[in-house]
Formats: C-alpha cells, structure tokens, sequence
C-alpha cells in the first residue's frame, strides 16, 4: 500500500519552495508574443491553449480566472479571443491541438463553435479537448460540437450529495443521480468523454470513494481523470470553513484505492488519468507539449524558457486587443536547469522520461544533467529504469502526483495574485 513517505514529504517541501520561489513574475513590457523559433518550426509542435472565462455562478474551491456571465460582455470577449488568434496566426505559429479551458467553456456554444471553426481554418488542428459541467450535456450542444471537440471533459467531482451540497455544486449541477443520468445520455456521441473527479475532500471516507468509482466503472466513459483535492491558502481557508480542513492523511491511501480499483477496467494516462481499456487514448497536453501559447484574458503561455501571462482584467484584455496587440501582461524567464527538472518532473508523471526524448528535444543529457535528481529518486525507490528509460514505481506514482499537485497549486497562487490587483471595473 502507498503510504506519505518521507521522500513525499521532503519532495513536497522542496516544490513548494521552488513554486515560490520559480513563479513570481514580473511585468511584461511586451505587445505580442515572440513568433516561433525558425529553426525549430518545421519540427516543433505548439499546443493553443484558449480560456474563457465566464460561470453562471462561480464555485468557491475555483481559483481561474473566472466572471459571472454577461451576456454582452462574454460575445464581445469572443471577438477578442478571435482577433488575438488571427495575431497569433500572423507571429507564423501553426498547432496541431487546441485545449479549451474556463471558466465554463460551452457558456455560449454557438460562439465557442465559430471560435474553433476560425482556429482550424487558420491552423494544423487535429485534435480538440474542452472542458464542461454537468449543466452542458444537452444532445443538442453535443451535436453542434460534432467534428469540433475531440474529447469533453466534464467537471463532476463527485457522485455523493453529502459532498455536493458542501461544495455548492448540489443547487447548481443537481443531485448524484441527476448527473449520472445526464452522463449517460452523453456518453458515445463525442470521439471521447472524460469525467473528472475529486478525491480527499474533508472527511470522505473509503466507502464514499468506493461508491464514485463503482459508478465510473458502471458508466465505462472513455476517460476519467482522479485529482486530489488542491487549493492555494486562500480557497484552502475558504474551503475550511464550508466542508472542513484539508488534510493529506489518507490522501495516499485514498490514491492507493483508486489505483487497485481501476485497474481491470481502465489503463493510465498519467498519475491522475485512465482511459477505458479499448477506447482511444488522448494523453494530457501538458505532459505532451513542453511549449504552448495561450490565448484569452488570465491564459499562460510557454515559450523558449518564459512564461507569459495575459491580464486578468476584461477591460485592459479588451483594450489591448482593440488596439492591436496581444493580452501578455506578466513574464518569467526560466534557466535551462529549471526547465529540465521541470520537464522530468512531467514526464514522470505521464508515466515515461526518456533520455532520447530528452537529447532531441532540449538538447540535454538525461543522466548527467540531472544526475542528482535521478540518484534520489532511485534511491528511495520511486522510479526505475527500463531499456534506457527512466518508469514510476507505485509509489513513484503518488509521488508524482503529489509533485504535480504543489506545481498546480503555485499556478493557482499567480492567478490568486493577478485576479487580487483587478478592480470593479476590470470584471
């Protein structure tokens, strides 16, 4: 059984470190991206992040870049969004993926279809992910997005009522059975659906675990995504207050069950994703594309060793764009050492790192340049090595999930800090 070893706990301690240290930025003074390395363009693949940043009601654990739907406000934000694409097409990058991320993405559907009509005209796209909620699974939606959306993944957390009415989800998406219905009817009419879910909320027990995932098994979606319940310090004393203090005491076990659970049923993608033995397998984008431009107010790019940041604030996003230029706002320069360990750390994750991927990719030498991290973690028995590449243990597994974890938590921390400097005016 996976137990919170001190090798956790130490590797915890020291990406919380990092994340603090590695994700303060600073203002940009630039009005567009930089355009594609020319002389890595042929053979380089970009992912095109697009965020939208409007809910119905906003959830009190969610710490992206979120507004309360107007209706004006969101259809002129589209044709923001789309100019911005059309600059993004002039800088000469092409992209053969598109992540759709919120926000509540399918808020307006008619607008998210012409916005990705436009992306694929424009680029190489073949293949499209987006994120939805329970309240979105209507068939006719989901016949719009035919030939449009790849794969939809759907925000359900969990399936019981005692949690969902913790969390405020209960009033908003329905009952447990209510959204198991709606999945039902949703599942097969998109190439893939995936059902995301949250484990270790406050006092879940086993048995509660149990429960949603004999349901996942019921339901057989081509995907399912298990994270562990993560927030920044502020969501985190929010979350205190409505459902109780957030403890990793049995997060490992929790993890551990999953694991035994799933795995007759459904293979991994990552630490955090199955596919459904015999459905297609759509592997997360962040462990398969190292660069990405994002597109959107409150979206990140990654390009050439920098993250860029665009303005949170819809006013400032919607001036910017009107007036040519591109929504970046904040900027951090990485070493090439900082990239690398992030990199190890993400490809881990995604259940391989390999020393040729690494040579051809970032020109780097896997076993001498981060010699150090490699010896620990072989050390203390969460990885192995296999024909040249370097596999998670079990326990390797909940390690990296764990890493993952802190790294997403210091993300929400930067959006925390953006979203603190906006004013009235800026919503």
């Amino acid at each position: 059984m996976i137990q919170q070893n001190f090798s956790t706990k130490i590797v915890n301690l020291i990406m919380r470190y990092a994340t603090n240290k590695y994700l303060t930025l600073k203002p940009s003074h630039l009005t567009q991206l930089p355009p594609p390395n020319p002389n890595k363009v042929k053979e380089k693949s970009y992912l095109l992040y697009i965020h939208i940043p409007f809910c119905m009601t906003l959830c009190t654990y969610c710490s992206f870049n979120r507004f309360l739907f107007q209706e004006d406000k969101a259809k002129a934000y589209f044709k923001s969004l789309r100019k911005e694409m059309l600059m993004v097409k002039e800088l000469g990058y092409d992209f053969n993926a598109i992540y759709v991320g919120g926000g509540t993405t399918s808020i307006m559907p008619k607008e998210l279809c012409e916005t990705l009509d436009l992306a694929k005209s424009l680029f190489s796209i073949k293949e499209v992910s987006c994120e939805s909620d329970p309240n979105h699974l209507h068939l006719e939606e989901l016949e719009m997005f035919k030939g449009r959306i790849d794969r939809l993944s759907v925000g359900v957390q969990s399936f019981d009522d005692g949690i969902l009415r913790k969390v405020g989800r209960y009033e908003k998406f329905g009952s447990g059975e209510e959204v198991i219905k709606k999945l039902q009817k949703a599942i097969g009419v998109l190439p893939i659906l995936n059902v995301d879910l949250i484990f270790n909320f406050p006092n879940q027990t086993k048995e509660m675990l149990a429960k949603d995932l004999e349901i996942i098994k019921e339901l057989k979606p081509e995907q399912v995504t298990l994270y562990p319940l993560m927030s920044s310090p502020s969501v985190k004393s929010i979350l205190k207050r409505s459902i109780g203090e957030v403890s990793l005491k049995n997060e490992a076990q929790l993890y551990w069950q999953i694991l035994e659970t799933l795995k007759d049923d459904f293979s991994p993608l990552s630490s955090w994703a199955f596919s459904h033995k015999g459905s297609a397998i759509f592997d997360e984008y962040v462990v398969d594309n190292d660069e990405y431009v994002g597109i959107g107010s409150g979206s990140f790019s990654f390009l050439n060793g920098t993250l860029y940041v665009n303005t949170f604030s819809l006013k400032e996003y919607a001036h910017k764009i009107n007036s040519g230029n591109m929504g970046v706002a904040r900027e951090r320069k990485y070493s090439k050492k900082a990239q690398l360990q992030y990199r190890l750390m993400v490809e881990l994750f995604g259940g391989k790192a390999s020393a040729k991927d690494f040579k051809q990719k970032y020109n780097a030498n896997l076993e001498w340049d981060l010699f150090k991290e490699l010896a620990f973690l072989k050390l203390t028995g969460n990885i192995y090595k296999k024909d040249g590449d370097y596999y998670p243990t079990t326990q390797g597994k909940y390690l990296f999930l764990s890493m993952m974890k802190e790294f997403y938590i210091g993300m929400d921390r930067v959006r925390e800090e953006s979203r603190a400097m906006l004013k009235e005016e800026d919503m």
